[in-house]
């Protein structure tokens, strides 16, 4: 099966909130915001998003389904400018053990090199599939923060990765 991976764009929008979802519903200890704190998003409101340029969303798809998302989002403070974000890294579980995580991270890191100097990512520390991956790529554990997500009663410790693209 041929599976590409491009920048989505406005009109990816409906599936990009589709599987964004699935991803807050499926693993919620692995994003920062909430299903409920998404759902309601107007659709206007991801298109923008989607064209929100340096930023950008790549997705992995098979068929014309979209099955797996990262993201990058530049720094837009005056002194932060050298700084980018990895985020919202999701496969769909139907799709997983085909590297997708690692191209769409990839492809995220190929693009921040023409915006940042430095990438930063964050990563549930049990999630050992994702931090070995980050690790794998040649990012750095430079912090830890205990009690960094709260689902349910239950905390989450977070590892805080960086990537020196120069």
């Amino acid at each position: 099966m041929n599976i590409s991976i491009r920048v989505l764009n406005r009109k990816d929008a409906e599936q990009f909130q589709r599987l964004r979802l699935h991803g807050l519903q499926a693993a919620p200890e692995a994003f920062g915001s909430s299903y409920e704190e998404e759902a309601d998003l107007d659709m206007a409101e991801i298109r923008c998003r989607l064209d929100a340029l340096p930023n950008a969303v790549f997705g992995a798809f098979a068929e014309g389904e979209l099955i797996g998302v990262a993201g990058f989002a530049a720094n837009s403070k005056t002194k932060q400018k050298h700084k980018g974000l990895l985020w919202g890294v999701y496969v769909d579980e139907r799709w997983r053990g085909h590297q997708l995580g690692k191209r769409l991270t990839l492809a995220v890191i190929d693009y921040a090199r023409n915006h940042v100097d430095t990438l930063h990512a964050t990563v549930m520390a049990a999630n050992i599939t994702a931090r070995t991956l980050y690790l794998s790529l040649g990012f750095e554990v430079f912090g830890v923060e205990k009690d960094a997500l709260r689902i349910d009663g239950k905390s989450y410790t977070d590892e805080l990765l960086r990537l020196d693209l120069r």
